[in-house]
């Protein structure tokens, strides 16, 4: 007597109700685009602050509303007046200057003996950096210093005071993507809390606990907002 292999059918396994919502979603090519949009913007707001080259709190005093742009500042036409209003601030005259690759060459001259020491009014200027003296009169009425042009990118451009629009815009993402999970785990325990304390209450506490909710969502939220500008101000 043989044994017959009888075929078990393998136990069909439905899908949840996540998983039911989440193919309804892969199937919506706008909907899973949107998805992929928004976590790429949610990165590069969390980690995008490191990455920059500017700090967002950085004033660039040379560097006031510059368009965005691809290419580093100085341009080429800007070079001249950054050093121009830089050397203007040792109380010298340009003697004159040239640019050798990545770094200006110029000479400057004063009545007064010139102190070494006003090399520092180049560096301290957006434009330049690593500037030295190469030569020097005997009687220290003549220097000639070379300072190296420092590139500087500003991909967004810069805002009214200087600041790199890039490194702020992505820092605002920052803080965007803080204040709506704080807000939302801080509704989240209130909520829970108030509810849970109005259902374990029941009776008229519960009563008055739900109507006080309704009243709170009766009032437009843009009176709380004004509210808050009036008492606290602006900043």
């Amino acid at each position: 007597m043989t044994d017959l292999a009888v075929a078990v059918p393998e136990p069909i396994v439905g899908r949840s109700l996540w998983g039911n919502a989440w193919a309804r979603l892969k199937r919506n090519r706008a909907a899973m685009f949107s998805l992929y949009y928004l976590a790429f913007i949610a990165v590069i707001s969390v980690f995008g602050p490191w990455a920059v080259q500017h700090e967002y709190t950085t004033i660039y005093g040379d560097y006031v509303r510059t368009p965005p742009s691809f290419s580093a500042y100085p341009k080429p036409d800007m070079i001249q007046t950054a050093l121009t209003d830089a050397i203007k601030r040792m109380r010298v005259d340009i003697k004159e200057w040239h640019q050798d690759g990545s770094r200006v060459i110029v000479t400057v001259t004063s009545k007064k003996p010139i102190d070494d020491r006003y090399i520092r009014y180049l560096d301290r200027s957006d434009a330049f950096d690593d500037t030295r003296i190469e030569s020097k009169s005997p009687d220290g009425l003549e220097v000639t210093m070379s300072s190296a042009i420092k590139q500087q990118y500003f991909f967004f451009g810069t805002d009214n005071t200087g600041r790199d629009l890039l490194s702020r815009t992505l820092m605002a993402g920052r803080i965007s993507l803080a204040i709506g999970l704080l807000a939302g785990v801080v509704a989240g325990v209130i909520g829970v809390i108030y509810g849970a304390t109005a259902g374990f209450a029941g009776g008229r506490v519960d009563e008055v606990m739900m109507r006080i909710v309704d009243v709170l969502y009766s009032l437009p939220f843009i009176f709380f907002v004004i509210m808050l500008v009036v008492f606290f101000g602006r900043n």
